[in-house]
């Protein structure tokens, strides 16, 4: 009787705790992101916090100090590239309106009307010109205009759930520079593996760790530079500060290098159509194709292939993981995604081993 008694208490245990650990997700599900996109920013700046702490010995000023410079660095850029942006919009809707006002869409001053370009150029004004034409233009930027306005109130709505988000990013950070290492040796006591089996699979999930920062690294130099080089040749000035700006860029996931080079080159084609200069149009399709066909290649066939090399995972498996971890987890999926699979290699390869004595 006793032993039944014993076996319910433990059952009775076992489902408290299955329900409390459901129950917590719930609660932090609303914040999932916000958690592991601390993890990811915490372990990319922990050698920083490292560092400071050897100059300053308060473990919690340090953690402060640090959480503060890593959140300044992410949102002061983003803040000054979405008031450029709004301020490059406002522009560039004043012109296409009062191009389709006056008819005046395509410029381009042709001096050989037998040149293909010229004939295509005239063809276009007399089709723009229609009133039919002007009518459903002036319809399609009205359209464009009321869903930019609506995507922008909606961002304006969201902005207290942001600033929470960005907060509670900022408490996870801090106290994980601060605790870090006791975390981790509290989880590393919860495994319930071989201690030969916990080292292993949490040397993994390090190497893999290090794998996907140092291609992400490593990749988003290579572009920058792939980035600087094409509007040097694109006949875009300050080249080396955009090259700068791509190589930023190209750490962010699902913005990457494109958010710079797209429109650097369609503000060279509507500068160049507007001014009437060919050159210009043909230097914003070439940084187009540019930027498709070699700044972009760096990123999907050479990340992959650098990063598996190093974490001894198959550049499949890394594009999947990548893929599939922005697409679960958001922005912390990069990294994510890529230490899962990598962690389920490891438990394969002790499987594999040592079968179920684990």
């Amino acid at each position: 009787m006793g032993e039944k008694q014993n076996n319910t208490v433990k059952y009775v245990f076992l489902a408290a705790f299955l329900l409390l650990v459901f129950l917590s997700f719930l609660v932090v599900k609303p914040f999932i992101n916000s958690i592991l996109a601390s993890i990811v920013i915490a372990y990319i700046f922990y050698p920083l916090f490292k560092l400071l702490n050897k100059k300053i010995k308060n473990k919690t000023i340090c953690a402060l100090i640090v959480s503060i410079f890593v959140i300044l660095l992410i949102t002061i850029p983003f803040s000054f590239l979405l008031q450029s942006s709004a301020s490059e919009a406002q522009y560039m809707y004043i012109r296409a309106k009062q191009k389709i006002l006056t008819g005046d869409i395509i410029d381009i001053d042709c001096t050989n009307q037998d040149n293909l370009l010229c004939r295509s150029s005239e063809y276009l004004k007399v089709w723009v010109e229609d009133p039919e034409v002007k009518f459903y233009l002036q319809d399609m930027l009205g359209r464009f205009t009321t869903t930019a306005i609506e995507k922008t109130s909606q961002i304006i709505f969201s902005l207290p759930g942001i600033i929470l988000q960005i907060v509670i990013t900022f408490f996870i950070l801090f106290y994980l520079f601060k605790d870090g290492p006791e975390i981790v040796k509290k989880i590393k006591d919860l495994l319930p593996l071989k201690r030969s089996h916990k080292t292993r699979v949490l040397y993994k999930i390090k190497e893999t760790t290090h794998a996907v920062m140092y291609g992400s690294i490593v990749i988003a130099l290579i572009q920058g530079a792939l980035g600087a080089l094409g509007f040097w040749l694109f006949g875009i000035g300050t080249f080396y500060v955009w090259g700068m700006i791509i190589a930023l860029f190209a750490l962010v996931p699902f913005v990457g290098t494109a958010i710079i080079w797209i429109p650097a080159a369609l503000y060279l084609i509507a500068k160049g159509s507007s001014e009437g200069n060919t050159v210009l149009i043909w230097h914003g399709v070439g940084l187009l194709l540019y930027g498709t066909f070699i700044i972009s290649s760096a990123d999907n066939i050479l990340k992959p292939k650098l990063i598996g090399d190093r974490a001894g995972l198959h550049p499949v498996f890394v594009l999947l993981g990548v893929i599939g971890g922005l697409e679960l987890f958001g922005f912390a999926g990069f990294i994510i995604g890529p230490l899962i699979l990598s962690a389920l290699k490891s438990f394969i390869d002790i499987y594999q081993k040592e079968g179920m004595k684990i």
